[in-house]
């Protein structure tokens, strides 16, 4: 009797913990499932974006920006540099402090202090100044040197040329800034010819207006990427002929030696007259042979 009781018992026991063996194994695929639904809805929802302002085309340096030079564009927040701007009307009107690239962001630091005004003055960093040189015949290198180049300026004083200082960056060349064409400037600020503005510091100024009160100025055009400053020692017109000059020896100065004393004392005793006469050996030599 009790065996046949306990084998439906064990039935019903068994059938109980496999229905909740089942049960949890489906919560659990539940919530898996739940899960996955969730990200796949978190990864399709779109990202949050901003709008910022990136250039249209090349912005050159000293030319202000106008509103078909830019452009607004979303991007991932992520993606946002510090102090790249958010709307156009605090960019038109600004003037760039050095090249802005194609689809480049526009930041703050890429482009002058408002206060600074329009034109050259406005591209000038702070604590740098800018100098105006005239220019002609060797020294225009030929009509090539454009804003934006990089230069040496040497110095011929006399028979010597000697570079003086290198890797100079061209600001402006006559009236034309850099990304402006000759008829551009020609119309903005009128027609200027034969100088060039450099950027330098306030010593360099002062040193470059020196150097053109005593001698001729030139400039020699280097590559954008080389402007590594190299030891030079200048060149002059012996140096060119391949003219040594001998270096000067140092005279040895002879002192004279003295004359041999040739004369000798003879004392002559006549009774209690006695007398001192010098006596010249050369002299009675030559007159003991006259005598012979």
């Amino acid at each position: 009797m009790a065996g046949s009781v306990g084998g439906p018992l064990r039935a019903i026991v068994f059938m109980i913990v496999s229905v909740v063996a089942g049960g949890s194994v489906l919560v659990v695929l539940f919530q898996l499932f739940g899960n996955y639904q969730e990200r796949i809805a978190e990864a399709q929802k779109p990202e949050d974006t901003v709008m910022v302002i990136v250039s249209t085309r090349d912005l050159h340096q000293g030319v202000a920006i106008r509103e078909e030079d830019i452009m607004m564009v979303e991007i991932p927040p992520r993606f946002l540099g510090e102090g790249t701007f958010l709307s156009p009307e605090f960019v038109v009107g600004r003037i760039p402090r050095e090249r802005i690239l194609a689809n480049e962001f526009i930041r703050g630091e890429r482009l002058s202090d408002p206060e600074q005004g329009v034109g050259l003055n406005a591209i000038i960093p702070r604590g740098m100044r800018a100098i105006s040189m005239s220019i002609s015949g060797p020294a225009a290198v030929g009509g090539f040197l454009n804003p934006g180049n990089y230069v040496d300026i040497l110095l011929t004083s006399g028979d010597r040329t000697i570079t003086k200082m290198q890797a100079m960056f061209v600001l402006a060349v006559n009236s034309r800034m850099r990304g402006e064409s000759s008829d551009e400037a020609t119309r903005k600020r009128g027609k200027q010819s034969g100088n060039v503005i450099f950027l330098v510091t306030a010593k360099q100024a002062e040193e470059i207006t020196d150097w053109s009160r005593s001698g001729s100025l030139s400039f020699a055009l280097r590559s954008d990427l080389d402007v590594k400053p190299i030891v030079t020692s200048g060149a002059d017109m012996d140096a060119l002929l391949g003219i040594i000059k001998k270096k000067s020896v140092p005279r040895r100065v002879v002192q004279p030696q003295p004359t041999p004393d040739h004369t000798s004392t003879v004392r002559f005793i006549m009774g209690q007259d006695v007398q001192d006469r010098a006596l010249i050996r050369g002299r009675d030599d030559d007159e003991e042979e006259e005598e012979e």
